[in-house]
């Protein structure tokens, strides 16, 4: 598998994964990739209008690419990722492929749950009746 769709593959997973399971659990009080305060405080509070950021996670890969000595010389030649066992043994390669590991981090966020909406909506209510309020206090005149 080329290394580009493997990452492609993998986010969308991820994707996929949390969207039906914010659906599943939509309305049973179970929050997936619930919204946070930008104070960063871990406890959500429900119908807080300070609990709407969204977070932002590092999907991690730490991948063993197997460049083979064919695929080095032919035109279309790409990273391939393959599946390697994990164990005791050491790792064993033909003498034409050369193993190499590759880490690196991809920064995302995720679908907002209904309840971000919700409380996003109560902070611009918040803001509304604020500025409203500030608007009719008399402004004094200056002397």
């Amino acid at each position: 598998m080329e290394l580009k769709e493997f990452i492609k593959q993998s986010i969308q997973a991820i994707a996929d994964a949390t969207s039906e399971l914010q659906d599943h659990y939509s309305g049973q009080g179970i929050l997936i990739n619930p919204p946070s305060a930008q104070s960063g405080n871990d406890v959500y509070q429900p119908g807080s209008s300070n609990y709407t950021m969204r977070r932002v996670k590092n999907v991690v890969f730490d991948v063993a690419v197997t460049v083979g000595s064919e695929d080095a010389v032919s035109a279309g030649a790409g990273i391939q990722v393959f599946s390697a066992k994990i164990g005791g043994q050491a790792e064993k390669t033909d003498a034409s492929e050369t193993v190499t590991r590759v880490s690196f981090e991809i920064p995302i966020t995720l679908r907002p749950t209904d309840d971000e909406t919700q409380n996003t909506k109560i902070g611009e209510e918040e803001k509304r009746r604020k500025g409203a309020a500030i608007a009719k206090v008399p402004k004094t005149k200056r002397i």
